[in-house]
């Protein structure tokens, strides 16, 4: 029986026994200890047991993975089938970047590493995790980067990482060793430039996940870590909801919401390095979906822009791909955007110019009517703020002060994602409706006035 037939034979033995397609011949005991556990019948420790295999199998199953790509990757598998690396044939079956680059990497330290050949051994039996060993691989890594290292003073790195209990331990161990052993290095070369201090270390990876978030990570030296907090500090401040309440943002909210004012802010500046000779936000690809009895291609109506539901296309933005019409308006509200029509096929039917959808003066009247972000409570700085179209451009809506409002980015996104409306008062000033609470039906909707207008008129809802 070959390599491959044992491990089809055993996984087929489990998915048999899981889904109790043998339960009458005998099997599918695993399945009924599952299906029919009870609080009053339950084994404990049959159940206990159950998961401590699991997890033995899964970390075996896992390494298995891991030696068996890089395995590919030394006879040249991956070449054969066009491929760039052995990443790309877990890609390929199905496997999410972010697990498929993991195993490459684990596979990869195994077979090249020596000091790590202990912990590769344990990872045979079921005893470590893949995410383990391979912040062990990426710890020792970092360390080699910085201190020079021979064999033996690697093995001794290795086994400080390899007794740490979580990923986030070994990796904040490995800063550890990496500060220690750097004075040593420093009193052998006086001119070397301090492992904190050495830009030529910084490192920066930007991955789209198979989710379409983006993940980002950050390994800069002291200079440019400061200047990125001295960025973030004074826009990661909590703000009132509108209600009063306390800020529903976490810390890593907020600053993932600082981080995204700082981009934006650097994409407005007219100085900035363009993109193909233009200074988009973002580049918006728009299927067009062609009218009933119209000869033209570029006549049609798009997804988020009053395009027809149901029609299987979607827009997608250039570099983080498809998204949903909710977020079409978000881009299509305030953003410089290069748009660009696709058919179904994706041939391009026309290319839109870049377009700031509120003027320069208009900005500029919006600034003096709500002072920074209208939402109630709110008030962040007009420089934090877009240009909301309160009846949709897409729609047919005026680009006015009469139909805009200004809003901060957190507020912007809870109007088109999270249920809150805004309208314009008799007084021509913004109003926001409250999102009706599910948990009471036939409740009357607030209305409530605008941050700039909050004492000066005499009831919250004399707009409505």
């Amino acid at each position: 029986m070959s390599v491959s037939e044992v491990v089809r034979e055993f996984a087929d033995r489990l998915s048999d026994d899981l889904s109790g397609v043998e339960e009458q011949a005998g099997g599918g005991s695993l399945a009924g200890l599952l299906a029919n556990a009870s609080p009053a019948g339950v084994d404990d420790g049959e159940v206990l047991a159950v998961l401590v295999e699991g997890v033995r199998l899964l970390n075996v199953a896992n390494t298995l993975l891991a030696q068996t790509v890089q395995s590919a990757v030394r006879v040249g598998v991956p070449m054969r089938k066009r491929l760039k690396t052995g990443a790309d044939l877990l890609l390929g079956l199905g496997v999410p970047p972010a697990v498929a680059y993991r195993l490459a990497r684990v596979g990869k330290s195994f077979e090249s590493v020596e000091a790590l050949s202990g912990l590769a051994s344990q990872a045979r039996v079921g005893g470590v995790p893949i995410e383990h060993a391979d912040a062990v691989g990426e710890g020792l890594t970092f360390v080699g980067k910085r201190v020079e290292l021979d064999t033996e003073a690697e093995a001794q790195v290795a086994r400080r990482l390899i007794v740490q209990e979580r990923p986030g331990d070994v990796r904040n161990r490995a800063r550890e060793i990496a500060i220690e052993l750097a004075p040593d290095a420093e009193e052998l070369d006086p001119e070397a430039v301090p492992v904190a201090e050495d830009a030529e270390l910084n490192e920066m990876s930007v991955v789209v996940g198979a989710d379409g978030r983006t993940s980002v990570a950050l390994d800069v030296d002291v200079v440019l870590g400061e200047e990125l907090l001295q960025a973030l500090d004074p826009l990661c401040r909590p703000v009132l909801a509108p209600d009063g309440g306390r800020d529903p943002r976490n810390v890593g909210q907020r600053r993932a919401d600082a981080f995204g004012q700082i981009v934006r802010t650097y994409l407005s500046g007219s100085e900035r390095p363009t993109n193909g000779g233009v200074l988009p936000h973002v580049s918006l690809l728009v299927p067009v979906v062609a009218e009933s009895g119209s000869g033209s291609a570029g006549s049609g109506s798009v997804p988020g822009a009053g395009g027809s539901v149901g029609s299987g296309r979607v827009a997608s933005l250039g570099f983080t791909g498809p998204v949903s019409d909710l977020t079409v308006g978000l881009v299509l509200c305030d953003s410089a955007l290069r748009r660009i029509g696709v058919d179904g096929e994706g041939a391009v039917l026309d290319v839109g110019r870049e377009h700031r959808t509120v003027t320069v003066p208009i900005r500029k009247a919006l600034e003096a009517r709500d002072r920074g972000c209208a939402a109630p409570g709110c008030g962040r700085p007009v420089g934090w703020t877009d240009a909301h179209h309160i009846v949709p451009w897409s729609q047919g809506g005026a680009t006015s002060v009469e139909n805009s409002v200004l809003l901060c980015r957190m507020h912007h996104t809870m109007v088109h994602h999270g249920g809150w409306e805004v309208f314009m008062g008799h007084d021509h000033h913004p109003w926001f409706r409250v999102p009706a609470d599910p948990a009471r039906p036939g409740e009357k909707v607030r209305v409530v006035r605008s941050h700039a207008r909050r004492t000066m008129t005499i009831a919250n809802d004399a707009a409505a």
